[in-house]
């Protein structure tokens, strides 16, 4: 059913499912909803995630993902099992390559093609989206031609207060308020809702 042919329509779904992918070829994706071209919903898909109304990042199946502002808390909490990352890696969990990656992304939002060129990392991009499913990195877009990826700490756009206000609750608790605020988790298979409704770390 096509629904998407603004920016607002964008922000709109995203706010009604919770989780929603932004491409899938034959599935549940903003794509899927689209009434606009391809290149009209890519250039919309920035404008939307720069409203910082919605989130956006490899956060599901290492695929771009929009989650709502209302679901991000329970989904970082979740997926970092309430670590933040200085955490993770103080007691050996982060691995040599994501410490490299996150000590190198600054307080303003960093270029990930500058970064790739100046860390020269193998397995660079592998790496990154291995952080964004963690949610400890998301994306925005500074505007170019294709747009330009932009790599930030979710605590350095919206706020430490607010990406870590669900860190109290258990992983049992964040599961269930991502049940109870993303009906889009229906529209994923039992072993995809699964692992988005487990830690990540």
């Amino acid at each position: 059913m096509e629904r998407i042919f603004t920016v607002e329509d964008i922000i709109a779904c995203v706010n009604e499912y919770g989780i929603l992918p932004f491409w899938v070829e034959d599935g549940f994706s903003a794509w899927q909803m689209c009434g606009v071209s391809f290149m009209k919903l890519w250039n919309m898909r920035e404008k939307a995630v720069n409203s910082q109304k919605i989130i956006y990042g490899k956060f599901v199946n290492k695929k771009a993902t929009f989650v709502s502002t209302e679901a991000f808390p329970y989904l970082c909490s979740l997926r970092r099992d309430g670590y933040d990352f200085d955490s993770l890696s103080d007691e050996g969990k982060a691995p040599k390559r994501e410490i490299d990656i996150m000590s190198a992304v600054g307080a303003e939002p960093t270029r990930s093609y500058q970064l790739k060129q100046s860390l020269d990392m193998k397995g660079f991009d592998s790496v990154v989206t291995s952080l964004q499913n963690k949610t400890y990195l998301c994306l925005t877009f500074k505007k170019s031609y294709m747009g330009t990826a932009l790599l930030s700490r979710p605590e350095d756009i919206f706020g430490y207060d607010y990406v870590r206000s669900a860190y109290s609750l258990s992983v049992e608790e964040n599961a269930s308020k991502l049940i109870e605020l993303c009906p889009g988790l229906n529209e994923f298979d039992e072993k995809t809702r699964a692992k988005i409704l487990s830690p990540a770390v």
